[in-house]
């Protein structure tokens, strides 16, 4: 029988595996120097599967080869007479699968319904969940796959390292958080999947937000709108874009909430609105409601903020918890403009009273003490509120 294996592989993975040993280097931890998945790198250097250039180059660079490994997985391994058989046998590896039918019906289930439980299930509850349930897939890798379930699964830990990096930001834990969107990245750029890749910018363009680096979150927006189309991850980078030139008195985020609204209008209704990585069309409201009020349209973001509020105070409870926070950030800012302090200090306190809180909530909070202390300098409800927002940022890990 044909040596089944692909003609670039088995050099390359012999040269590796020499070279690890020669430093005392484990595969895993060629993985964590590299960025790729660790049942991807294995069966690489087993020769079970095609070295990408990006993943040779990766491997060079970690290892120190001066290019000697990235031009291994170049040379061919075997003679041209053996491709045809090799190729059949290959095939038909290929289509064999230990999961049984149904099996990513579930998982694909499972992952969905924890991206819908994002605005709502505590936060080091859902980290936990997704982190379990993405060790769970990553395992299904070590096992027979066809090419399109190996697909699938690590679209799948795409999503779900998406979800994970956003809960880890929002409890506070900002290294892993970021290790989480790099995971996305590359895990996006494995399998070609666009939304994926451009959803690992926009949580770049939102951890820059929330540290104040505005123009790192319109560098970030720009690229991901060009992998990530008409998707509801090119609808959310173009409003982190309004977001960041509003804060930086650029009239320009008129432009960008623009183009998010036209985008959205392309998407379909969704049937789950309260899914994390799905934009639904009351979301607009909110990102509109905090633009507009960083412009200083205030007429325009009172609007606005009136229809997130509608929308979040339902007879039943409260039906997004993280937006209508962030609203009273906003209705806080109007009330100080107009005079109003006590509200304006009520509405600030009224936004740390729910349990389930964004990453940014700290940062938004610092947006209405901001507008505070210019427009009522150490007044003793302006110096309370700054108390309040210090022990809450003490607290969330800034």
């Amino acid at each position: 029988m044909a040596d089944p294996t692909p003609d670039r592989a088995p050099a390359f993975g012999d040269r590796v595996r020499a070279a690890l040993d020669e430093q005392g280097v484990s595969v895993r931890e060629l993985a964590r120097r590299t960025h790729f998945d660790h049942a991807y790198l294995s069966r690489v250097l087993a020769g079970k599967q095609r070295p990408s250039a990006g993943l040779a180059e990766a491997v060079d660079r970690a290892l120190g080869a001066g290019g000697a490994l990235a031009a291994a997985a170049e040379a061919p391994a075997r003679p041209a007479a053996d491709e045809t058989g090799a190729m059949l046998e290959f095939m038909r590896r290929a289509e064999t699968s230990d999961l049984g039918p149904g099996t990513l019906d579930v998982l694909d289930g499972a992952v969905h319904q924890l991206c819908r439980d994002y605005p709502t299930m505590p936060g080091p509850q859902l980290r936990d969940r997704s982190k379990a349930l993405m060790e769970r897939a990553v395992s299904m890798l070590d096992g027979r796959l066809t090419l399109a379930q190996h697909r699938d699964v690590l679209v799948m830990v795409g999503w779900l390292a998406a979800l994970v990096g956003c809960v880890h930001f929002d409890v506070g834990d900002r290294p892993a958080a970021e290790a989480a969107r790099r995971a996305v990245r590359q895990l996006g750029e494995q399998t070609g999947h666009g939304e994926i890749i451009g959803w690992s910018f926009e949580m770049a363009a939102w951890f820059a937000l929330t540290e104040g680096r505005y123009g790192a979150v319109v560098e970030a927006a720009e690229a991901g709108q060009q992998h990530a189309g008409v998707t509801s991850a090119g609808v959310q980078l173009a409003l982190q874009e309004a977001k960041a030139r509003a804060r930086m008195g650029d009239d320009r985020a008129h432009d960008a909430i623009t183009t998010g609204r036209a985008l959205l209008r392309q998407l379909p209704r969704p049937d789950h609105p309260e899914h994390h990585f799905i934009f639904d069309p009351s979301k607009y409201e909110f990102y509109a409601a905090t633009i507009y009020t960083l412009l200083g349209w205030d007429q325009v973001a009172a609007e606005h903020c009136a229809e997130v509020v509608r929308q979040c105070e339902q007879p039943a409870g409260t039906r997004w918890p993280m937006r209508l926070a962030d609203v009273r950030i906003d209705l806080g800012m109007l009330a100080a403009r107009r005079g109003d302090l006590d509200e304006a200090v009520h509405l600030g306190a009224a936004a740390f009273a729910f349990d389930r809180r964004s990453g940014s909530l700290v940062s938004r909070a610092g947006d209405l003490l901001g507008e505070l202390e210019g427009r009522y300098g150490d007044d003793r409800r302006v110096s309370d509120y700054r108390d309040r927002v210090a022990a809450e940022a003490e607290a969330a890990g800034w």
